[in-house]
């Protein structure tokens, strides 16, 4: 009341002050995203390409380190095959295993023999990292490398150490980081790298930040103080519910609360590091012929996308190439039906036009209308100091559907805790979507499918949280038919 007289002594209507408040954004609620976590959230999917000696010995994922390097011969390497794979699944980013676990190099390193100089393939002058990066160049792909910190082979050599190794891994990581352009992500794989400490990754982190200020750094284990993304504790693809992308660092440290941790992150954790969900098209991470009839078909793929992109996370999906240097028929179209499929779900949102009303709404350009006008850069939010909000959605007539998504705007933090969703035919009887009752996190995306309703009126219930809700969109859609 003190406020209003305020205002009506200033000269200004209650009603202009309201208007005042409504083009204020909310502020900032908790830890929230960097630059870099902001772009690599935007991938949404990434593809990984395991290749190296592994793709070469019958059926081996994990090389002991004593393979020949001459083994490396792949007969029509490719790499701008493999961005065109990509641009058909709409992805935007790869990852490169330019080290795995044995320790074979993909590029000619000056710190080893262990690598494509002593590789039958192109008589020992060729270089995969080059044509790696120079295809995603061409083709506007991100280029990411792995370098693997487990090395097999360098265990091999008698004066093995784990100083002499940090100043090795130094050097690679440098020629990696300096020689090949913009690489926007490295990959620190927490496999078998238990003895490599946070002082080891402390001395690389300062050589990514220096060379690649812009590079997303995964890490686990000893490398989480320097992680910008986490990793989500399996490799079936199936990130938590709820999944924060805010963890807890002791949580990270304890053994029996490790892969929760991981998986679902925490709620009010003490470190912004959101989950990358790796997985396989196939059962293994290197190509090997016999699974050319166990690629994952696109309905699991769709799967997949709904637990991890679909649960605040970002998918990297493996495709591995094969021994000629490809990536097989098989997994190219998987990933590119996978592609339409999602164009043909997520093309129209069955709320798109309808009338839109919030029990708690910020209004001006904040209003509950923006929530269904498909525009990134607008987005409904709520009043300061009222954490819920309950928003029907009015069609025009009765739709059928049979999956919603929802996205935060999460450069404001993680706000929502608890949210369900209904539908009614009349606006005043109202029915549960069981699947979307009592979920937690909503964060960049959250998916979730059910068995068809078929209504006219929906309602998202914000039902607590830590400040305001703050939503880019929210919609219905029908899944396309490549996946039920």
């Amino acid at each position: 009341m003190k406020m209003k007289k305020f205002f009506l002594a200033a000269g200004i209507s209650a009603a202009a002050t309201v208007g005042v408040m409504a083009q204020k954004a909310p502020e900032p609620c908790g830890l929230v995203p960097s630059e870099r976590q902001l772009e690599w959230y935007d991938r949404e999917m990434i593809a990984f390409f395991h290749f190296g000696l592994n793709t070469f010995e019958e059926f081996v994922n994990e090389g002991d380190g004593k393979a020949p390097a001459a083994l490396f011969n792949p007969t029509a390497l490719d790499c701008t095959q493999w961005m065109q794979v990509l641009k058909s699944a709409g992805i935007p980013a790869g990852i490169l295993t330019a080290k795995h676990a044995d320790g074979f190099c993909l590029w000619p390193s000056r710190y080893t023999d262990y690598c494509v100089k002593n590789a039958t393939w192109k008589n020992g002058q060729g270089d995969v990292v080059r044509e790696f990066v120079d295809a995603c160049e061409e083709y506007g792909i991100k280029a990411g490398i792995y370098l693997g910190p487990h090395d097999r082979h360098e265990h091999l050599h008698p004066d093995y150490s784990t100083e002499r190794y940090k100043h090795y891994y130094a050097a690679q990581l440098t020629e990696l980081m300096s020689q090949y352009g913009k690489i926007w992500e490295t990959w620190w794989d927490g496999a078998g790298a238990d003895e490599l400490t946070t002082p080891l990754y402390t001395h690389w982190h300062e050589i990514v930040r220096r060379l690649q200020p812009d590079c997303v750094i995964f890490g686990t284990k000893n490398s989480y103080p320097f992680a910008d993304v986490r990793w989500m504790g399996n490799e079936r693809g199936e990130a938590g519910d709820p999944c924060w992308a805010t963890t807890d660092s002791v949580a990270i440290r304890d053994e029996a609360a490790y892969y929760q941790a991981l998986n679902e992150g925490v709620w009010d954790g003490d470190a912004y590091v959101p989950a990358e969900t790796d997985v396989s098209i196939r059962p293994s991470w290197f190509y090997h012929a016999e699974e050319d009839v166990r690629v994952k078909s696109v309905k699991e793929l769709w799967d997949i996308y709904c637990t991890s992109v679909g649960h605040n996370s970002v998918l990297l999906l493996n495709l591995p190439p094969d021994r000629r240097g490809l990536i097989h028929p098989t997994d190219s179209l998987h990933v590119a039906l996978l592609a339409q499929g999602l164009k043909e779900t997520f093309g129209h949102n069955l709320l798109a036009g309808s009338r839109v009303t919030a029990t708690n709404e910020r209004g001006g350009k904040f209003a509950a209308k923006y929530l269904v006008d498909n525009d990134k850069s607008t987005y409904y939010a709520g009043r300061d100091g009222n954490v819920k909000s309950d928003i029907v959605f009015r069609m025009s007539k009765a739709a059928t559907f049979d999956c919603l998504m929802a996205e935060e705007v999460i450069e404001l933090g993680h706000r929502t805790s608890r949210w369900s969703v209904e539908y009614s035919d009349d606006g005043r009887q109202w029915n549960p979507i069981t699947e979307a009752t009592g979920k937690q996190c909503i964060g960049h995306k959250w998916i979730v499918r059910f068995a068809p309703v078929t209504a006219r009126y929906v309602r998202l219930r914000i039902e607590d949280g830590r400040a305001c809700p703050a939503l880019h969109s929210f919609g219905v859609y029908r899944q396309s038919e490549l996946f039920r």
